[in-house]
């Protein structure tokens, strides 16, 4: 076996030119999310070279009923296919599932030096949106299978490659892909990691609090109730919740990160001209939480905060504020540090690479939560870096880090799945 994983690593190093084409031709096709059709029909056709069995569908809002507590923030999936592509094993071997999402954020009017769907290459770096989050994945996991293919090699267990949409937006297309059938008995998310493995993954979930005031001239402020006011009380409240949870919420894989579990505030949309008292305020934030804690909890916590402060109000308890939880939700989820799949993925990111991993908590939400919880499948997070440039202008990925991503899961496969001699 050993022979074998020395061949693969340098197969995937010979394959490097050919990762880099692939990650730029996915750069090249854009793929915000609602927009991710060109893309998944281009990584569909990769998949169908492979030998792959490949599933394309469009996502329907009652696949994910499954997640109960799932946020929607579109009622129909046109221009959104998922994609897997089954590379069936020879038998008597373990599954794999390598996830990656294809929508990505929209790249924003300024700052790019060039087109954020160029691919462009500048000594190591591989720039353009999406570059990171998580374009390299994809292409990672496409060429981890293809440099074992290129060998010869025949693996026992089936190999599922999977590319989803809306991940941005809640994580409609894993869930999708879970409600039509598609399990393994193990799963990486090759999210930009920075090459951490990340065994637990936090949970994220956005809420909206409305606050109403009373409309009135500002020439007779006293006939008012300014929203803005009341909304100020209640932003100083989420201010003090978010500084409680940094001091208190912990977790093992977490020491690393300063602020892993806590609220954002994030928009203040209120009033319409300076002469009149607003009588409306509506905030909107994001909160993030521990594996170890439920969706409910974290619902609760905020809630009661909401209601504690209207409470000590005159105007508030009569008039309370309104929590809502909209548009995004990624539950949290985790893998024991002693599970047999950890364990073969640290082991061969050590043959791979010739270091032992990190072993850290994702320091963002990811499509991992609902492999676990809802797919029933031990999910690792790992993946290239760095992690700092998703979402900013004029991101990119590091390709050496790409090129081990693919190493160490190529690796991966061979021990997982088996190989028939």
């Amino acid at each position: 076996m050993e022979n074998i994983k020395q061949r693969s690593l340098k197969q995937v190093e010979k394959n490097r030119g050919e990762l880099t084409k692939i990650l730029r031709e996915l750069i090249a096709r854009p793929s915000i999310s609602g927009e991710e059709k060109e893309a998944q029909l281009y990584y569909a056709g990769l998949l169908e070279d492979l030998g792959c069995q490949v599933d394309v569908w469009e996502p329907k809002p009652e696949d994910m009923l499954i997640n109960p507590n799932f946020l929607a923030n579109r009622d129909q999936y046109s221009d959104s296919p998922d994609v897997v592509g089954v590379l069936k094993g020879s038998g008597g071997g373990q599954s794999l599932l390598l996830n990656g999402h294809m929508d990505v954020v929209p790249p924003g009017a300024i700052d790019w030096l060039q087109s954020p769907w160029s691919g462009h290459v500048e000594g190591n770096r591989l720039y353009g949106r999406g570059a990171a989050d998580m374009k390299a994945g994809l292409a990672a996991n496409y060429i981890a299978v293809k440099s074992l293919l290129d060998l010869g090699v025949r693996l026992k267990g089936d190999v599922l490659l999977e590319s989803v949409v809306c991940e941005k937006t809640g994580g409609a297309g894993t869930l999708s892909a879970i409600h039509r059938g598609y399990r393994a008995d193990g799963a990486v998310v090759p999210e930009p990691t920075g090459m951490q493995v990340c065994p637990v993954s936090m949970g994220v979930i956005w809420f909206k609090i409305t606050v109403t005031g009373k409309a009135a001239h500002a020439a007779t402020t006293h006939l008012g109730v300014n929203a803005i006011t009341k909304a100020g009380l209640l932003i100083a409240a989420v201010d003090q919740m978010n500084r409680q949870m940094v001091a208190e919420k912990k977790h093992p894989l977490y020491g690393y990160h300063p602020t892993p579990f806590s609220v954002n505030l994030g928009v203040v949309t209120g009033g319409a001209i300076p002469t009149s008292v607003p009588d409306k305020v509506v905030l909107e934030g994001r909160m993030s939480f521990s594996p170890d804690e439920t969706v409910a909890d974290a619902k609760k916590l905020l809630e009661a905060v909401v209601h504690e402060t209207a409470a000590a109000d005159e105007w508030m308890r009569e008039h309370p504020p309104e929590v809502e939880w909209f548009g995004f939700f990624l539950d949290s989820g985790s893998v024991d540090l002693s599970h047999p799949f950890v364990k073969t993925l640290c082991h061969n990111y050590e043959t791979a690479l010739g270091r032992a991993p990190q072993v850290v908590g994702s320091p963002f939400g990811t499509d991992a939560g609902s492999l676990i919880r809802y797919g029933h499948i031990p999910t690792v997070i790992f993946g290239p870096g760095p992690s700092s440039t998703p979402h900013k202008a004029n991101e990119y990925v590091d390709l050496d880090s790409v090129v081990q991503t693919a190493q160490v899961l190529a690796c991966t496969l061979l021990d997982w799945c088996g190989v028939e001699e």
